[in-house]
């Protein structure tokens, strides 16, 4: 981190009324409020493949599908919540009620590993799995009713406690605000890294090693300190209200182009017969998806233009949105095909298997024979990441520049491609390494357990897929889309991954079903060495490859970055060009 708070104070870019409230002084207690709800979220996430087969005696096919339509639910909750905070309850209120619902979740769980009750009757499903009792409706209502209050609270901490943050500095001028920004959201992102390095080590040792009741206790703790603290802050925050035009500007240009999808559109675009703010001088709509352009139509032509501004209905401007609100909606259209493509990315960073493969090889490291945790694996993507982001700016880019000729070093477009290609190769790589520790296992190789250490490549490879391709996603819809829909741009993101893990879902019912007709061994058997794993990620680097060919269709439809419209932005005086 270039520099830290409390440094960016010490030189002057913080300089407020002790009795004001937001600024620094609130951010320990939002930071705090991040940094523990995502070790308790993280320590949760990571392993909890392993709780629901051991303890609930789910299969390792039926535990990934659950766990992956629960990621879907909780990355689609973010959507209604950022609609709830931004136009009715304000940041502050929807991230009190989301850590508070996250505590409650943990609760549920927590307590479904202390009360026996609530679980079915201890087997071990190591060495008998067919003898062990699936959950019943009780057990898995108990269940559920846990992961329903966590994607609630997720629905409210995810969209909003970043830019809740960022609200405490609203009241600075915009010259210094620029740096504090910078400098906070350095602290935030390093934040969520330490987050997750202490969730995959401590929490995981902590689950493998001391149980689950004390392994669902902490999280659980962690998750009561993180509400409290933000709410020890509440006094100390600014709290901005909700403001219900958020989605207005697109409401009004889909009711207005469905209203008018009967009218004439002349065949060239003419400026004077568009609807447009006054001194507002983008005037004339783009020719991208032109039909819409009859939202915002006043009359066909200049020169039939009625005078008293009612003729033919559609000269009423009453049923008319502006120019820029239907440009909005065209931006929003245009990156959907991009969207769908990325939607294979989420699948590749959800590595649910590679957990109970690492129960089944050689976790010893050191003379003393210590024993990686089966989850703290997934350190090596959050490393990988890391050390690339780290590196990218400072080397990669600047040698890039000079081979591209682009100030980015790369296009956002290939950014994003890069990163599903690495999504790509990471199921190969795993393909791969769970083919040699079947061979291995069942007598092949010799030599006892193949190392867990050979699942580093395609963690490494996951987290490059996010270091691409998630940060050139947000950029690319942050770019392309006006900054008035920067709400939208984030929530297009979280429905990547909800997407992608209801598409993960459904292989995984599809694969299990379809490899275990005619009472043939499953793909994803419950024994790892009975299923053949490897064939199911060969399917998921299949599907990745064309998925990219797909990519690159869609970014070739888009056409060149950086073309799109250029909106005034409100109070700054800025020229908008068409």
């Amino acid at each position: 981190m270039e520099h830290s708070l409390a440094e960016a104070e010490a030189q002057g870019c913080f300089k407020a009324k002790a009795n004001a409230k937001g600024g620094f002084k609130a951010l320990p207690f939002i930071i705090s409020n991040e940094i523990l709800e995502k070790v308790a979220g993280f320590g949760l996430n990571v392993n909890f493949i392993t709780y629901l087969n051991m303890q609930y005696h789910l299969s390792h096919a039926n535990a990934g599908s659950l766990l992956f339509v629960w990621g879907a639910v909780s990355n689609f909750a973010p959507i209604p919540g950022a609609v709830v905070a931004d136009m009715y309850l304000g940041r502050f209120m929807v991230v009190a009620i989301g850590s508070i619902a996250c505590l409650i979740g943990m609760v549920f769980l927590w307590l479904s590993a202390m009360i026996p009750g609530a679980r079915p009757p201890p087997c071990d499903m190591r060495l008998s799995p067919e003898l062990c009792a699936p959950p019943e409706a009780r057990h898995m209502a108990w269940l559920l009713a846990g992961f329903v209050f966590l994607s609630v609270g997720a629905g409210g901490v995810r969209p909003c406690s970043m830019a809740f943050g960022a609200d405490q500095f609203s009241r600075h001028p915009k010259e210094r605000r620029s740096r504090i920004l910078q400098v906070y959201f350095n602290a935030y992102y390093g934040s969520i890294g330490v987050a997750f390095m202490v969730a995959v080590t401590v929490i995981v040792y902590v689950q493998d090693n001391l149980g689950w009741k004390v392994g669902l206790a902490v999280p659980t703790g962690l998750m009561l300190l993180s509400a409290v603290s933000f709410l020890l802050g509440s006094g100390l925050y600014i709290k901005d209200k909700g403001s219900k035009q958020m989605f207005a500007g697109i409401g009004a240009a889909v009711t207005a182009a469905v209203r008018n999808h009967r009218a004439w559109l002349p065949e060239k675009t003419e400026d004077g017969v568009y609807h447009h703010l006054k001194d507002c001088k983008l005037t004339v709509p783009t020719d991208r998806l032109r039909f819409l352009n009859k939202a915002c139509m006043i009359s066909s032509t200049k020169e039939d233009k009625p005078s008293n501004g009612a003729a033919d209905g559609i000269s009423d401007r009453g049923r008319l949105c502006t120019v820029d609100q239907v440009e909005q909606l065209k931006s929003a259209i245009r990156v959907m095909p991009i969207w769908s493509s990325i939607i294979f990315l989420a699948q590749a960073m959800n590595q649910y298997f590679a957990v109970p493969q690492a129960d089944a090889m050689d976790r010893r490291v050191g003379a003393g024979g210590f024993r990686v945790p089966s989850g703290t694996f997934a350190v090596f993507n959050m490393l990988t990441m890391s050390l690339w982001l780290g590196c990218y700016d400072r080397w990669t880019a600047p040698a890039l520049r000079r081979l591209t000729g682009n100030p980015r070093g790369l296009t956002m477009k290939q950014r994003i491609g890069g990163g599903l290609l690495f999504g790509t190769a990471a199921m190969a790589a795993a393909a791969v390494v769970e083919n040699a520790r079947r061979r291995q296992a069942l007598g092949g190789g010799g030599g006892g357990a193949m190392s867990a250490f050979w699942l580093v490549p395609q963690y490494a490879l996951a987290g490059l897929a996010e270091a691409f391709g998630v940060i050139g996603v947000i950029e690319f819809f942050y770019t392309e889309l006006p900054k008035s829909m920067a709400s939208f741009s984030m929530a297009l993101l979280y429905m990547i991954m909800g997407a992608g893990s209801l598409a993960g879902s459904l292989i995984i019912k599809v694969v299990h079903e379809a490899s275990g007709r005619g009472g043939r061994t499953s793909w994803l058997a419950e024994d790892l060495n009975a299923g053949r794993y490897d064939y199911y990620y060969w399917l998921l680097a299949g599907l990745g490859a064309v998925n990219f060919i797909y990519f690159l269709w869609c970014g070739w439809a888009y056409g060149e970055e950086g073309k799109t419209v250029e909106w005034e932005d409100e109070g700054e005086g800025e020229t908008p060009m068409a």
